[in-house]
């Protein structure tokens, strides 16, 4: 058992130093996050009274069966408020395959953000890692305005689209991870735990290490889903989002 701690820490560690902070140039990362060719018409909005002189509106989004025809890796697509975060999200058989790969499997030095081959977007924990950036604005690095307590207070939620429903989640805790101290769990980046005890044992431990207090708690019947970032502030650190799943909808 005690093996198996260390061996799951190490491929912690491995997968988590792949997704230092970036420099690069918008033009050598526009295919990572440019999705204009899978946008589609949404259902148009109804007119208010308020604006009754405008015409009915229609918002393009993400279409998720045609980025699985690019793509049959693509496994959903994470939505945050004001699409701050709208990015379709893989899978691969290891977690070395999408850290410098594009939807199309090209290399693009953002890559592409990956759910962790250690489980899937059923598991207890689904955890799902994104490079951010010291200069653009793309992919995860929005997760560094979690770092502020009044940001979280106002984007407490997001979702996340599969092929058949709409999850919604609550963040309960964020994280500043340090990879150099070895006191630093990792426990994060697991898609189960063996035994209730040890999973409540994680959850007393994020709540002893979350920046701020969210008054947000997590009991044995929830299922969870993890991001995990560079800290572009600091090379060495990760920024991680826990959040519990609290609705789904069918599409």
């Amino acid at each position: 058992m005690k093996y198996k701690k260390i061996k799951t820490a190490a491929l912690a560690i491995v997968t988590a130093s792949l997704l230092g902070g970036l420099l690069y140039s918008e033009f050598g990362t526009k295919k990572s996050y440019d999705y204009s060719d899978y946008y589609v018409e949404s259902n148009p909005s109804k007119t208010t009274k308020e604006n009754k002189e405008n015409e009915e509106a229609s918002e393009k989004e993400l279409s998720l069966s045609l980025l699985k025809q690019a793509n049959n890796d693509i496994v959903g697509i994470l939505e945050f408020d004001n699409r701050v975060i709208y990015e379709p999200i893989v899978q691969a058989p290891d977690n070395d395959y999408y850290v410098r790969k594009n939807i199309n499997k090209e290399y693009a030095n953002a890559g592409i953000p990956f759910v962790s081959a250690d489980g899937n977007i059923d598991s207890k924990n689904v955890v799902i890692y994104g490079h951010s950036s010291k200069w653009n604005n793309i992919i995860f690095t929005p997760l560094m305005n979690y770092v502020n307590q009044s940001y979280y207070k106002e984007h407490p939620t997001f979702q996340f689209i599969t092929e058949a429903e709409t999850r919604t989640y609550q963040i309960s805790a964020v994280l500043n991870v340090d990879l150099n101290n070895l006191d630093d769990s990792l426990e994060f980046t697991q898609a189960s735990w063996d035994s209730n005890n040890a999973f409540n044992a994680f959850i007393s431990d994020s709540i002893n290490r979350e920046l701020y207090k969210t008054g947000v708690t997590v009991d044995l019947e929830d299922k969870l889903m993890t991001l995990v970032t560079c800290d572009t502030r600091d090379d060495n650190k990760r920024i991680v989002i826990l959040a519990k799943l609290v609705d789904t909808a069918d599409v």
